[in-house]
This record gives C-alpha cells, structure tokens and sequence, in this order.
C-alpha cells in the first residue's frame, strides 16, 4: 500500500517534469529518459512506472488533468442545476484544466493522433465522459448509459478540435462553443462525430 502510494507520487512527479519537456521533444522514449535524469531517479524505476514509455507518460498526464478538474468541479456547488447546466460547467471546467498547458496538451495529442494510439485516445475522452456523468449522479441504465456518454463524447471531441485552434482571451470562445453545442444537443436530442473525420482533423490541428 505504501510503495503503491509512493509509486503513484513519483509518478505524478515525473509527469509533470516530462511534461514541460514535450513542450519541445515531444511525449517519447528520450523523454521518459530526460526526466529521470531529472527527477533523480533511475531509468529503470522510471520504466516500470511507465513500460511504453512516452504514450504511458501522456496517457497519465491526461488522466491526472482529470483528477485535477475533479478536485476543483466538487468546490462547486451544483445542487440546484438541470443535468444541461451540470455538464456545461463540468465540459468548461475540464477545458479549464488544460488551457494554461495548452502545448503540453497539443503534444499529447499529436502522439494519441498516431494510428496505433487512436482507439486508446478514444477510450481515455469515454472515460473523462463517463467521469463527469458519475459525478452529476446520472444514474441511467442501459441503452440510455451509452447513449449519454456516446453523446457527450461527441460534444468533448468537436469542443476539442475548437480549443486548440482558440486564441481568445481565457478560451472564451470554447466556452461559447460549448454553449452553442448543448443547446443544439437539446434541439436534436443527439450529436454525432465522425471518429475517422475527428482525427484528421486532430493530425491537422496539431502540426
């Protein structure tokens, strides 16, 4: 319990120095070797936290940046919103984690762009999807369960390819964008992406 306790520290610790890292060199193998060195801690140990090197790194990166947006979304007194109203603040909320490490991220996901790590990108937005939608207290069953995650992972991937092209001021207008998506969620009841369409999309946004 202690070592896993401990294992999880370090590895936070090495993420978050890879991570400025990647800004220049990208989330690879020379950078998991870079960040041990600085961090002062074996190549070795730094490998059996994270065996596939830099894809291991971004895939915990990501899933710290949930975590993150986790802490702050509970702060959030949220009792008296529709279930719309909750998703909107948690969609800006997530964003909100990413924006000041926006080229971190945008190197993240130059690497999960890559044929092999497309299907386990998806899987990591289903289940920061799936995260907001337990932490609203959804508690639907069934086809409705995926239908609502489905759903929202569309609104997150077009929210997404939006961010990183945004230049305003505090991300402004991916929060209106956001708005405007859920209200056309609201209207036609569901939104769809093409996943194909999205990571052309992605590999152009992220040159």
């Amino acid at each position: 319990m202690l070592m896993t306790i401990y294992d999880d520290r370090l590895k936070a610790k090495l993420v978050a120095v890879a991570a400025d890292i990647a800004v220049f060199r990208g989330w690879s193998e020379k950078n998991l070797e870079e960040t041990a060195a600085k961090v002062g801690v074996t190549y070795g140990k730094a490998k059996s936290l994270f065996p596939r090197g830099g894809i291991d790194l971004a895939r915990f990166y990501h899933q710290l940046k949930d975590q993150e947006f986790l802490k702050k979304f509970r702060k959030v007194d949220i009792t008296n919103l529709s279930h719309f109203e909750k998703v909107e603040v948690a969609i800006k909320m997530r964003f909100q984690a990413i924006a000041d490490d926006k080229e971190v991220f945008r190197s993240s996901m130059s690497l999960f762009a890559m044929p092999m790590y497309q299907l386990e990108a998806i899987n990591l937005v289903w289940s920061t999807c799936d995260l907001i939608w337990c932490e609203i207290k959804d508690i639907s069953i069934g086809f409705d369960w995926y239908t609502k995650r489905a759903t929202l992972v569309s609104v997150y991937l077009s929210t997404l390819l939006f961010f990183l092209g945004d230049e305003s001021v505090d991300h402004r207008e991916t929060e209106y964008f956001i708005i405007r998506r859920l209200q056309e969620l609201r209207k036609l009841g569901q939104l769809k992406v093409s996943f194909i369409e999205f990571i052309q999309k992605l590999m152009t946004a992220t040159r």
